[in-house]
């Protein structure tokens, strides 16, 4: 299939294309719009004009039009689930019963709490001092290849239930579940130009899309070396940055030794262990350790590696070929 843009509501084609393959069988899954400066203006533009309508419609209507695609996401979390584990190879158990349901809880949750947000006045003799919570504008919602849909509601959904509007880019790696959230977003009716979606990659897309001049926050999930390179690039923004990962998983002689294997089995590997919250080292206390090493490896051994498809797998492919021999190296 092909996939293009959505801007300002609308599908938008490129000039150029690039493939989405499923990591598991290395089929070709889409062409994929690739996009550019020009791209990025027209959806920051679209983003921008419809910011006001949006950020002055009343929360109370905002949430509803949150909650209708949270529930279109709920319907659709069966076909959501196939796309996203075709795209990353993430195994189905996980797409399927926790990350897409999960997707569709936190337009629920941001939809609740924008009805709640009030400001706060601080009376003096002499001074009225008082805050008020107001929407920055247009958002960049960059959002990573593991997890990608999740994540990218993660974004959406709090930027859109404060009144701002977005540009949302996911990584090139796993660009097909976000074309489907823009789709979404319209038949549950957000206004077009509220969220547009840019696919392309970190250079040609990403880049100018934190420095266009339109944009006033950032949502970045990613490594911390870009997170770097996109707030010396952006200047002055708002930032919100999800940078890396390297967590360490400690077990002390008093722990639940069961519960303990659970959770640094679960920690370690699920989500194929492409996860910034991920165990990446287990700091064991000496007197339980050759206990523990023991029976944590005989867990391993039974862990079921295989088609991401099958229900059974726990754990499916690199997202890449290049992320393969990264993990390897």
């Amino acid at each position: 299939m092909k996939i293009d843009h959505l801007i300002n509501g609308k599908p938008v084609a490129s000039r150029s294309y690039f493939e989405s393959v499923n990591p598991a069988t290395q089929e070709v899954l889409a062409e994929v719009a690739g996009g550019g400066a020009t791209e990025v203006d027209a959806a920051v533009a679209a983003a921008k004009a419809a910011f006001p309508a949006w950020a002055g419609r009343p929360a109370a209507e905002r949430a509803v039009l949150l909650r209708k695609l949270g529930d279109l996401i709920a319907q659709h979390v069966a076909a959501l689930a196939r796309t996203e584990t075709r795209d990353t190879g993430q195994p189905i158990a996980q797409t399927g019963k926790q990350l897409v349901p999960r997707a569709a809880d936190n337009f629920y949750y941001f939809a609740e709490m924008c009805v709640r947000v009030d400001g706060h006045t601080y009376p003096t003799p002499t001074h009225l001092n008082y805050t008020l919570f107001q929407p920055v504008g247009v958002c960049a919602l960059i959002s990573p290849w593991n997890v990608p849909f999740m994540t990218a509601t993660w974004k959406v959904a709090p930027a859109l239930a404060f009144g701002n509007t977005a540009v949302l880019k996911m990584s090139e790696l796993s660009p097909l579940t976000a074309a489907r959230l823009g789709e979404l977003a319209l038949e549950a009716g957000i206004p077009a130009g509220v969220l547009n979606v840019v696919h392309g990659y970190g250079q040609t897309a990403g880049e100018p899309l934190c420095q266009h001049p339109d944009v006033r926050a950032i949502s970045f999930t990613g490594s911390t070396v870009t997170g770097n390179r996109i707030i010396k690039g952006a200047g002055l923004r708002k930032f919100s940055m999800e940078l890396g990962g390297k967590s360490p998983f400690v077990v002390f002689a008093d722990a639940d030794l069961d519960r303990a294997l659970d959770a640094a089995l679960f920690m370690v590997f699920s989500n194929n262990g492409e996860r910034c919250t991920a165990g990446s080292r287990i700091l064991v206390q000496r007197s339980i350790y050759a206990d523990f090493a023991a029976r944590f490896a005989e867990r391993t051994r039974r862990i079921r590696v295989g088609d991401p498809l099958d229900e059974a797998t726990l754990i499916g492919p690199m997202i890449s070929r290049n992320h393969l021999a990264k993990v390897h190296s």
